[in-house]
């Protein structure tokens, strides 16, 4: 599977004050460029991680199980035009007219505290619950299929309702967090970093932190949306970036150093993970230098 994208306006379900729903699932690198939105943009990341950068030079990192809220109008995008292999959902949405949530339940006040969560909420990334994480998938689910075949006439309503129920969870999830486990994930971390450039066995992982593999599967990838093993690759492909603009080792060696067991592999996942070769990438930060 390359990429499973899909966008559709809100005009399409009977509600002008969406700009779109989106889905973007790709286990590759994928090309995001600079853009922007009128209204709101929520980024909820359902697995993989990846990282978003604004005009002023700021980045914000999304794992799976976070959302990220976008202000009307600021520009951003992948870190260098790059989203990372990932599952985005997306809404894009204004919220500044009252009358354009009349096929909705939301009362004038309801949008009034949509809007303040929203605003103290923005270029922040939240965590999100599992009930919110089940509302975001079904709508995804949904959305999808919509108009691909013949449906029936309540699925615009479905769709709507399921729209509102997911603001409601998200601005109860931005003013009342959740809470969990982080130091675990935090110990996990650190042992994955300290060790990176090495063979790491998951029963060394696993004896580290305490916990059972299934127990340490699920808390690690509900909070970071990635498997030990792949977010282990992700802080190697992050470490061989740092090698490929800074020194002038070759690929064979940054791929031993970082502890990929070939040359070749190592370049397999470097390009999967930035869209780039490693010696495309090196060519391309000289350049900018």
């Amino acid at each position: 599977m390359a990429e499973q994208s899909f966008l559709v306006p809100g005009e399409k379900i009977g509600l002008p004050a969406l700009i779109h729903i989106s889905r973007s699932r790709s286990q590759v690198a994928s090309r995001v460029t600079w853009h922007s939105h009128a209204g709101y943009e929520l980024l909820f990341l359902l697995e993989g991680a990846t990282a978003y950068e604004f005009t002023n030079h700021s980045t914000v990192e999304l794992h799976g199980g976070h959302f990220l809220v976008v202000p009307p109008g600021v520009v951003h995008r992948g870190v260098h035009n790059v989203r990372s292999p990932s599952t985005v959902f997306g809404l894009a949405l204004d919220i500044s007219r009252f009358p354009d949530w009349k096929a909705t339940t939301f009362l004038a006040s309801d949008l009034r505290r949509i809007r303040m969560a929203l605003e103290k909420g923005s270029r922040n990334v939240h965590p999100f619950s599992n009930s919110l994480r089940w509302l975001v998938r079904r709508l995804a689910d949904e959305t999808s299929v919509y108009g691909q075949e013949e449906r029936s006439n309540e699925e615009p309503s479905l769709i709507r309702a399921l729209l509102c129920a997911v603001l409601v969870e998200a601005v109860r999830q931005m003013l009342n967090p959740p809470t969990q486990p982080k130091e675990f994930v935090t110990a996990a971390v650190a042992f994955l970093r300290e060790h990176m450039h090495e063979t790491v066995r998951m029963s060394d992982l696993v004896r580290h932190v305490g916990f059972s593999r299934a127990r340490l599967f699920d808390i690690f990838k509900a909070q970071t949306g990635l498997t030990p093993n792949h977010y282990l690759q992700r802080l190697r492909v992050e470490r061989a970036q740092q090698q490929l603009a800074n020194t002038k080792l070759s690929i064979t060696e940054i791929a031993h150093a970082t502890g990929f067991s070939s040359g070749q592999y190592f370049s397999t996942v470097f390009a999967r993970y930035t869209g780039l070769s490693p010696s495309g990438y090196r060519t391309a930060h000289q350049r900018v230098k």
